[in-house]
């Protein structure tokens, strides 16, 4: 079985992880956000060297990611709650009262402040099919943050239900560095690979094959950053770039999927906030409860704090895979 590794070539805490020699992209890697569509998009911006991973706005003061932007190793750590996760973090430890949130396009030049991290939670359970899950519960009207409380944010909802293999999309990133893409960018995606999980983590994992044909080239530094896609005519979040393997020169991205997360998503802006509904593409009111006792378009999954085996593959059995694209040594 081939062992998962992670994309990042840096856990932002201070582990250091040797990039892999794949096709990549070394300029250029994508369209920059000139007319302000993907205004959800940020980056966190740690202590006084003003670094950190792509987060995401699905709520005014709620944004999402992946648990290892904030130095969490998945190797080491498995985490369900918010306790466990804050014990873990090596940056939630060293910063988490100078943990800001830097408007998208200004990350990488004079970086605007536009919140701060309060509080966070958490789903770390091991290499993909386990989980890589971050929500960050965000104070827009901070201390820094009061200059530039005019600057409007655009939240996007989470996908409710799993696209079909095939189906087009965006990958929205702030690459660390301007010579990969300025600002916020965006970047073509098919969802065409095999759609997986653990037996207690059903579809919840998507894997992108990276060989500049159907999907571009990988592009490194972008962990935590969204791939999006249309339900019921608006933008939704399918999945967050983060984790993945390389075979043959290639990189194989398995994508951590946010449909099967719902419950637990909301169960945090309630205990965060008291609200008891969240964004949705497809209400009419452009927002839905996705408390315990509401129906959900797909089984949600659970979190128990036991390491996922990396060698379990369940394909998801609720959308036709057919003529999915699967791991190499699958086929």
């Amino acid at each position: 079985m081939k062992i998962l590794i992670s994309f990042l070539i840096i856990f932002f805490s201070s582990s250091v992880f040797a990039k892999p020699k794949v096709l990549e992209c070394k300029k250029n890697c994508g369209t920059s956000d000139t007319k302000g569509e993907f205004t959800f998009q940020a980056r966190l911006s740690l202590g006084s060297e003003e670094w950190g991973g792509n987060i995401t706005f699905i709520e005014d003061d709620i944004a999402i990611s992946q648990a290892h932007v904030i130095g969490l190793n998945p190797e080491k750590k498995i985490c369900c709650t918010p306790k466990q996760i804050k014990k873990a973090s090596e940056d939630w430890k060293n910063f988490k009262n100078d943990m800001y949130v830097v408007e998208g396009n200004s990350y990488q030049g004079k970086q605007i402040i536009i919140g701060k991290v309060v509080d966070i939670a958490g789903r770390a359970t091991g290499h993909p099919p386990g989980y890589d899950l971050l929500l960050l519960h965000i104070d827009r009207d901070c201390n820094k943050c009061q200059k530039n409380k005019d600057i409007k944010i655009e939240p996007i909802p989470l996908a409710n239900k799993i696209p079909p293999i095939g189906t087009k999309a965006q990958h929205i990133c702030i690459p660390g560095k301007k010579k990969y893409g300025k600002g916020i960018i965006s970047i073509p995606h098919t969802l065409n690979g095999m759609i997986y999980g653990a037996k207690t983590t059903q579809c919840s994992r998507q894997i992108i094959k990276h060989d500049g044909i159907d999907n571009p080239p990988m592009l490194f530094d972008c962990s935590g950053s969204p791939v999006i896609y249309s339900e019921c005519g608006k933008n939704v979040i399918h999945g967050l770039h983060g984790n993945g393997m390389d075979e043959d020169k290639i990189m194989y991205e398995t994508l951590q999927l946010v449909q099967t997360q719902k419950q637990w998503v909301q169960s945090h802006i309630y205990e965060w906030t008291g609200r008891i509904d969240m964004l949705d593409a497809c209400h009419p009111s452009g927002r839905r409860s996705f408390m315990p006792d509401q129906k959900f378009d797909i089984v949600q999954n659970d979190c128990k704090k036991k390491r996922i085996n990396d060698e379990e593959f369940y394909p998801c059995e609720i959308i036709n895979l057919d003529n999915a694209i699967n791991f190499p040594w699958m086929d």
